[in-house]
């Protein structure tokens, strides 16, 4: 057991720890022990190698300065820098430990958000119906493939202004009305295969503010009926269509950090739902899901034997989207989809589109705030081997 050896009074700091170091072996100390002593004394936390690699370093200093005759001042001076070093590795210590906790923070919050995910789809799972799936009849002639592109759904979202109303009825009925279009239009082509690229912000950013469980539960409620919504999308697509496609990037209003700078970039809801999705339609048979090979915001693939890019559209800039995803990918695609902005454009740069979706959401009252209002809606793309033949504007009344 370690003796309790005080601090004298008027003993500086580092004249008890140089006592207590020196006469480690006459008080029958092991180094752990003098790290005890001297870290109840001072509320200190460090290890033995702190303070035994300390005590070296001075009697190093100590040696030094006996040898070659050094004077008080000198000697002084090289305690002084030695106990420098150690204030130096002191804070670097509490700086690793602080990170340490953050770190712990982080994970027991992902933890908590993973089991209430469960405990919600266990729920979904016993209360909805299984999704019935018919194998689809291939018609012989079909033309070219449908491309849907999802984007800035913002499940959870609660919105009434002039320009756009928006809540959890309407997110259903409008996801339901492009269902309906998406089978209309593939009665129109002839169309046999469907690719859905789903690109970010499938929840809403008030998730932001997750500083009370009632928050963190709604944002979870919010991850399971987005993700059971598009389960079901794709079911009743998966029972049209020969070939369901799947792709998806997560955007920059679903992350799991409450604070844009605690973020980890491969930690998101938008994780979850694709999981979700996944265990959901695992007896659909002909849905393909597509992982992000290359990186996770950037989705790369191909159709009808063309290259096309995804991306979320918050890391990259309008005017090198183009260039940069050309030059990081080594390939060279048809066109480039994105979200993000809320609303409609397009640009073609040396042979390459540049096609921004619509927002699914709307208007919300901080771009109304910042007049920067614009039409609630998705894209529908034909495509074939030469690239696009159409795009159908899924428009929705506000």
């Amino acid at each position: 057991m370690t003796m309790d050896i005080k601090r004298l009074q008027n003993e500086s700091l580092t004249d008890f720890k140089i006592r207590i170091c020196s006469n480690k072996a006459i008080l029958n100390l092991t180094w752990k022990d003098v790290a005890d002593v001297i870290n109840k004394e001072t509320g200190q936390t460090f290890g033995e190698s702190a303070y035994r690699k300390w005590f070296n370093s001075f009697n190093d200093g100590l040696e030094y300065a006996n040898e070659n005759n050094v004077t008080d001042s000198e000697a002084i001076q090289e305690l002084k820098e030695k106990t420098k070093d150690f204030e130096i590795a002191k804070i670097q210590y509490q700086d690793q430990t602080r990170e340490y906790r953050a770190l712990l923070r982080h994970e027991a919050r992902l933890d908590n958000l993973l089991k209430k995910m469960l405990d919600s789809i266990k729920d979904e799972i016993n209360t909805n119906k299984p999704l019935e799936w018919v194998k689809p009849i291939y018609h012989k002639g079909s033309k070219g493939a449908l491309t849907l592109l999802l984007s800035d759904l913002h499940r959870g979202m609660k919105t009434d202004n002039h320009w756009n109303k928006y809540d959890e009825d309407i997110f259903y009925e409008r996801l339901n009305q492009v269902t309906q279009e998406v089978l209309e239009y593939k009665k129109l082509t002839n169309a046999d295969e469907i690719h859905v690229f789903e690109l970010g912000d499938a929840i809403s950013g008030s998730i932001h503010r997750m500083t009370k469980i009632k928050e963190t539960e709604n944002a979870v409620e919010s991850t399971q009926k987005v993700a059971e919504a598009l389960s079901e999308l794709l079911s009743v697509l998966s029972n049209s269509f020969s070939q369901v496609h799947y792709y998806n990037v997560k955007g920059n209003h679903d992350r799991v950090a409450a604070r844009k700078e605690e973020e980890v970039r491969t930690e998101s809801f938008h994780s979850f739902i694709v999981w979700y999705m996944k265990a959901r339609l695992e007896n659909h048979k002909n849905i393909v899901f597509h992982d992000n090979e290359l990186d996770s915001e950037i989705i790369v693939a191909e159709i009808k034997g063309n290259y096309y890019f995804g991306v979320h559209g918050h890391l990259d800039s309008l005017g090198k989207v183009v260039q940069d995803l050309t030059m990081m990918t080594r390939k060279f695609a048809k066109a480039i989809f994105m979200g993000h902005y809320h609303r409609n454009y397009e640009n073609e740069i040396h042979g390459v589109d540049l096609i921004m979706n619509g927002s699914f959401g709307g208007t919300d009252d901080y771009a109304k705030d910042v007049r920067l209002t614009s039409k609630a809606h998705q894209k529908l793309l034909w495509l074939d081997e030469n690239g696009r033949k159409a795009t159908f504007y899924l428009t929705f009344n506000k």
